[in-house]
């Protein structure tokens, strides 16, 4: 398996490196044919960093996935969730690191189901052309908040947010009003300061 790695890498392999491959094997219990895959998927991705090797074997441990078949499931499964959500966004490239970090918070922070975040990113189009993850994950962030879990919750939560919001304008307008009193009333003058500093100085 040692040799494999470094075959995978294209160089020796050090001693943390090793170290990271023994804790795949005895502590994650993850089989020399998952091993294998996984390193495979992530060269292919550009990532020989073991740091990164180990993150992507500890997000596969928190799925229970215990065979390289899983893992291609599971790779196939998220691939098409990453997809769809760019299309719904109106975007065909393959997503950037940043763009992945959106998505990832959103499936696997907030744990959304798929038409949760479409229905999001359908608002975000109608809205803007533009900073449309952002845009986005604002949406998702309050949604989150919220509790919202289903696509059923989330009229509810837009209609509690337009009542808070209403009520922050109202208060906003109350704190504002100018109460009127012989101060108020009175025409008072206004200064232009710069204009007043050049005349002093010239004088």
């Amino acid at each position: 398996l040692l040799m494999v790695a470094e075959q995978y890498m294209g160089r020796q392999l050090s001693h943390s490196d090793m170290q990271t491959i023994l804790f795949l094997y005895d502590q994650l219990h993850f089989s020399s044919d998952l091993i294998d895959y996984l390193l495979q998927h992530c060269v292919e991705r550009g990532k020989k960093d073991f740091r990164y090797i180990e993150k992507v074997a500890l997000s596969w441990h928190e799925q229970g996935i215990t065979s390289a078949k899983d893992a291609q499931s599971a790779l196939r499964k998220y691939d098409k969730i990453v997809y769809t959500i760019m299309k719904s966004l109106g975007k065909t490239a393959n997503p950037a690191p940043k763009e992945l970090e959106y998505i990832n918070k959103w499936t696997k922070e907030y744990g959304f189901l798929l038409d949760v975040i479409q229905e999001a990113c359908d608002k975000t189009v109608m809205n803007t052309d533009t900073h449309r993850f952002a845009y986005a994950d604002g949406i998702l962030s309050k949604w989150y908040q919220a509790g919202v879990q289903r696509k059923a919750d989330i009229e509810a939560a837009d209609s509690s947010f337009k009542k808070q919001s209403e009520n922050r304008k109202r208060a906003q307008k109350s704190d504002t009003r100018v109460i009127k009193n012989g101060f108020n009333n009175f025409t008072q003058n206004t200064y232009d300061f710069d204009q007043l500093e050049q005349n002093i100085l010239s004088n």
